[in-house]
């Protein structure tokens, strides 16, 4: 998979959930294999994702090296997933990998996906 598939595909997944209103994506691509994807992504109920990825392409797929998704409403934090070495969660299985619950919990998370964020979010809203 090269980067522009990636984007595409990361483009079709947002416009696939109809709980989203809007979306901007910034890309900057390092080079033709290595691209850092950030923006924001709006829903149908005020609710916001903030998201990074820092990423590499290969034919074998993407690898991740940095990424963040922060999920929350106004200035609550729902939920972020990310893989920053946080001090706090070394204690952890899935380090560096985790997620910071919206109590301030740092739980175990393996990587995760943009398509398996956007369910939790449609479940959040609408439930």
């Amino acid at each position: 998979m090269n980067i522009n598939d990636y984007i595409f595909q990361f483009e079709t997944i947002i416009n696939s959930f109809l709980i989203v209103s809007s979306y901007n994506l910034n890309i900057d691509k390092k080079s033709e294999e290595i691209a850092f994807i950030s923006g924001r992504i709006d829903f149908r109920d005020s609710s916001v994702l903030d998201f990074k990825e820092f990423i590499e392409a290969s034919e074998t797929g993407v690898e991740k090296y940095k990424y963040s998704y922060n999920y929350r409403k106004g200035t609550i934090n729902i939920f972020r997933y990310d893989n920053a070495p946080d001090p706090r969660a070394r204690h952890l299985k899935t380090f560096p990998h985790h997620k910071h619950s919206k109590d301030g919990k740092l739980l175990e998370s393996e990587q995760i996906e943009l398509y398996k964020i956007f369910e939790k979010i449609e479940t959040f809203i609408l439930t």
